[in-house]
């Protein structure tokens, strides 16, 4: 959720949250149909890594949490490396992911345990529309600090303002919700500001759908689901799976 700066900040909204979060993923079919999809978006995004790279891979997930996409890219890297500061949420992590490295902290305070480390690829889901402005920004220049000259951060906007539903949402309450989340020129914006570029987008979740009021029959929803990826929709999708690179001959800027 996200929450005004004068209420909890979001590094303390997933506090004592573990299994029943992973699970979600699995139990709620609209989760697991984004998550089908976004395995895809990460397997193209690994293929292109893979075919310009001969070295090691080395690779962190940002806000690992439970791990769910720690597992899945880390199984096609050479390195793995999950940080985040929920202590419950790693100790599931550590069983969906027991090859990589877990680090419990926060990198966007002083004395960082990444420090002098940089890595290829860096993911970052479900983070970013939900924390607080100033932190976006913290947690953006940590991550480009981190990256090598060339590598990827992968981050997604799973609430993108412009979407169908959001639009639905401020229609049929006049205005009053529909604002939560983050536009594609805010995302712009941060990861210009780090220093980084936009190498590719990907969406999915066209159809404005809540994850606990579903539509019917699934089949059919998830068939245009799949269809849509592929069409030029993504300023109707829920969500949007940014792929940015650290210029290769510049100096990342530090995000102001």
């Amino acid at each position: 959720m996200a929450m005004p700066e004068s209420e909890t900040s979001y590094r303390q909204s997933h506090q004592g949250r573990g299994l029943d979060y992973h699970d979600h993923f699995t139990r709620n079919p609209r989760r697991r149909m984004m998550w089908k999809i976004e395995q895809r978006i990460l397997d193209r995004v690994l293929d292109q890594v893979h075919d310009e790279q001969a070295d090691e891979i080395a690779y962190l997930d940002f806000a690992c949490g439970t791990g769910r996409v720690l597992a899945f890219v880390s199984a096609r890297t050479d390195t793995a490396t999950g940080v985040d500061i929920s202590g419950s949420m790693l100790e599931v992590a550590a069983t969906s992911a027991p090859k990589a490295e877990l680090i419990s902290a926060d990198i966007t305070l002083g004395n960082s345990p990444l420090t002098g480390r940089t890595f290829d690829l860096i993911t970052a889901f479900r983070f970013f529309p939900n924390a607080e402005e100033s932190l976006r920004t913290e947690a953006i220049s940590a991550l480009a600090a981190c990256l090598k000259p060339g590598g990827r951060l992968i981050l997604n906007n799973h609430r993108s303002r412009s979407s169908l539903r959001q639009r639905l949402v401020r229609l049929l309450t006049l205005g009053r919700r529909g604002h939560s989340g983050m536009s594609h020129q805010e995302v712009t914006r941060l990861v210009t500001a780090a220093g980084l570029e936009i190498e590719q987008i990907a969406h999915a979740g066209v159809v404005p759908e809540h994850e606990w009021l579903l539509l019917r029959p699934r089949f059919v929803v998830e068939w245009f689901e799949r269809l849509a990826t592929q069409l030029p929709l993504s300023p109707l999708a829920e969500n949007l799976i940014y792929t940015c690179r650290r210029p290769v001959a510049e100096t990342v800027r530090q995000a102001a």
